[in-house]
């Protein structure tokens, strides 16, 4: 993981190396657990769809998010635990 952006209160971005569209996560220390898998989301599926959202300024981030349905929630990254092991 490379870490790109820092939200603030411990929260990133980071982008994964070894995804082959270089998939956006968002660590929130918030939702740790033991093995620390449940700490990261899938925010974007690409770094390209990641970089469009924040510069479109459409995210899940944005201050009235909440009134639109088409925003985007960060999705549990469902290979943290594996990935966390290696």
């Amino acid at each position: 993981m490379l870490p790109i952006l820092d939200w603030g209160c411990a929260m990133y971005a980071a982008v994964d190396c070894l995804s082959e569209t270089a998939t956006v996560l968002l660590f929130d220390p918030n939702a740790m657990t033991d093995d620390g898998a449940a700490a990261w989301f899938v925010d974007a599926g690409s770094l390209a769809e990641w970089l469009e959202t924040w510069l479109a300024g459409t995210g899940w981030y944005r201050e009235d998010a909440d009134e639109y349905e088409d925003v985007a929630e960060p999705t549990p990254w469902e290979t943290a635990a594996s990935r966390i092991a290696e």
